[in-house]
């Protein structure tokens, strides 16, 4: 019962104070943040290294010598 009675109080209060707020920003900063999450980068790279590997790979088996040591 008490409750409602201090809410009864502010509720009108609260509510007259809102009235004449008037917010408005603005910036005439038109620069850019560029941010990356970790796991995208460290993806990224790894994607990249496993590209590299298999080019590396398709090279050496191109290539007409062997490298096959045969013992006897």
């Amino acid at each position: 019962m008490l409750r409602s009675g201090i809410l009864t109080g502010v509720m009108p209060a609260a509510l007259a104070a809102q009235d004449g707020v008037k917010v408005g920003i603005t910036t005439s900063d038109r620069g850019t943040i560029w941010r990356t999450d970790p796991i995208w980068l460290w993806t990224g790279a790894g994607v990249l290294l496993l590209i590299i590997v298999l080019a590396v790979m398709v090279a050496r088996k191109k290539s007409t010598r062997s490298t096959t040591t045969v013992i006897r």
